[in-house]
């Protein structure tokens, strides 16, 4: 981890929707420097893909979105700053790449265009000189033959080629921040594979903080500094990916390696599935977790459980932790 400020803090996050009626995220604490990679990992509807909205707002008008606590940006606070103030920021500084880029990606327009016009509109850039940077982007992110695919419309590319164009408009105007949203969930194992050491290599050479969004503990494996585990809206353990990953200090982390498969003793391929459901927008008393862990006692369900040091720089939202060591 980089042994200077971190790029981004995010303090006691709370995020509800429809006037406040509905929370998603509560409580939320994470931080991530230079160079450094974040996975927040949890099933859908843990809060995940709403945090990463709350940091740049990206919250429908009709969302009712009501959002507390802090986004410090290099020190400054993102979350009551007007939104014309913040445009300044989307695209420039924190750049964000969605899930899905059929849906993110305009079917009118050459995907160079809409390389092209993220550095016009941010950077100024005069028009030849934006398609001339553009073509870079795609080269670097590793499009074949970027002169003729420049001009193609985002149905004429497969879907690892649209996932790439996504990136290289996020990435146009060298963002010190990249937040990727499950950017690998509608991809193939191989596709997967390759943007993955496509986003390493470009992190690797410009030194961007990455915010990795994912339910996928394979993928977090292979890319994350640090982990930070969402349940219910709350982060629930947190920790250097190699340790929380070897010493779950959770029993929903520990949940979430079981769930996946994997060879038993005969070669038999098994996996265990969590019971229940993660309650969505009315979260239950005391711990979240409570009504689906083996482990719960009634103390578990009596008090909010606050985050606590499980190890060096790894805590974890459970009293019953030390019986999972």
């Amino acid at each position: 981890m980089n042994a200077t400020a971190p790029l981004l803090e995010v303090r006691d996050l709370s995020v509800a929707f429809k006037g406040g009626a509905i929370q998603a995220v509560d409580g939320v604490d994470l931080a991530i420097g230079a160079g450094e990679t974040l996975a927040v990992v949890g099933e859908s509807g843990s809060g995940k893909s709403v945090t990463s909205l709350a940091v740049l707002r990206l919250f429908g008008r009709d969302d009712g979105a009501v959002a507390r606590g802090r986004i410090l940006w290099r020190g400054e606070d993102l979350l009551p700053m007007p939104e014309a103030t913040l445009r300044r920021y989307r695209g420039r500084e924190i750049a964000i790449i969605f899930q899905d880029p059929g849906a993110s990606l305009n079917p009118v327009f050459p995907i160079g265009e809409q390389i092209a016009e993220v550095l016009r509109r941010h950077n100024g850039t005069p028009k030849r000189a934006a398609r001339a940077q553009a073509l870079d982007l795609l080269r670097d992110v590793g499009i074949a033959d970027p002169e003729r695919r420049i001009d193609s419309y985002p149905h004429q590319l497969s879907g690892g080629m649209r996932q790439r164009v996504m990136i290289a408009i996020a990435l146009a105007c060298a963002p010190k921040l990249l937040i990727a949203d499950e950017p690998t969930t509608a991809l193939d194992v191989t596709i997967q594979a390759q943007i993955l050491r496509l986003l390493k290599a470009l992190q690797a050479r410009t030194g961007m903080g990455l915010l990795f969004i994912t339910h996928d503990l394979e993928l977090v494996a292979d890319i994350a500094d640090r982990i930070a585990v969402m349940y219910a809206g709350q982060v629930v353990e947190t920790g250097p990916a190699a340790e929380v990953l070897a010493r779950p200090a959770h029993p929903y982390t520990r949940a979430l390696l079981e769930c996946r498969p994997h060879h038993d003793a005969d070669g038999v391929v098994r996996f265990a599935p969590i019971p229940g459901a993660p309650p969505r927008g009315i979260f239950p008393h005391g711990c979240r977790f409570a009504p689906r862990c083996a482990l719960a006692e009634e103390a578990c369900r009596a008090s909010a459980i606050p985050l606590a040091a499980a190890a060096e720089r790894h805590e974890t939202r459970c009293r019953r932790w030390e019986v999972l060591a």
